[in-house]
Formats: C-alpha cells, structure tokens, sequence
C-alpha cells in the first residue's frame, strides 16, 4: 500500500512539472502559427554579420590559449565561491565542536593545492601569450 502511494505522489509531482511546461510550449506554438508570420527571402536567411558581407567559413580555428586561459580563469575565480561560504560554515562549526583547528587546517589545503596548480600552469606556460 506505502508503495503505491509513493507512486501515485512520484507521479502527481511529474505530471505537475510536465503538464505546464509541454502545455506553454503548445501555446507558444499555437500563438505563433495563429498570429505570426512567415515571408522569407534570401536577405532574411542569411546569418547576420553585424551589417557586414560574409567571408570566409563559419568553422573558423582558434587558438587553444584562450580556451586555456578562460579554464585557468574559471578554475582559479570559482575558488571565492567555495571559499567564503566554506570560511563562514568553518568558523561557526569551530565555535561549536573541540577541535578549533581542523577547519582552518582543510581551507590551508585546499589553497595549498590551488597554489600548487597554480605554480603548475605557470610553469608549463600556460599563462605566457607570446610564443
């Protein structure tokens, strides 16, 4: 009987979720057919180029240094993001427990493997632009 009645919740709370979300997708679909429009010409269908005339391809090659550089930039910035609350959540769970030293002692090895990667990039180069 318990079984049966989690599956009836399991299901309600699905339909709840999947009934809106396909039925606005059907409005908008609806609406558009019923009140849009469709003229297309070639002016239209081409990919704009901010007012300028097309060249070359769309598969263009661009350097792998700024894919580097942007994954170094994300992996380095995220760390505020655990930090800060990790900080607050480490001085609250000191304050209440007997071992005051072991929260600072996680966040110093955390950083002490962010500087080690750190030191890692720097040394193969990835942050050098020139070649």
């Amino acid at each position: 009987m318990y079984q049966l009645q989690v599956a009836q919740i399991i299901l309600f709370v699905l339909a709840g979720f999947a009934l809106p979300a396909i039925g606005m997708i059907l409005l908008a679909w609806a609406l558009q057919l019923a009140l849009g429009y469709h003229r297309p010409n070639p002016t239209k269908n081409q990919p704009y180029e901010c007012g300028m005339d097309l060249f070359g391809g769309a598969n263009l090659q661009f350097d792998i240094k700024y894919y580097l550089y942007a994954l170094l930039f994300i992996l380095f910035d995220i760390e505020i993001v655990f930090i800060i609350p990790w900080a607050l959540a480490t001085d609250y769970v000191s304050a209440q427990s007997h071992c005051s030293w072991l929260g600072p002692l996680e966040i110093t090895i955390f950083l002490a493997i962010l500087a080690v990667g750190l030191a890692y990039a720097w040394k193969k180069g990835a942050l050098e632009w020139e070649e």
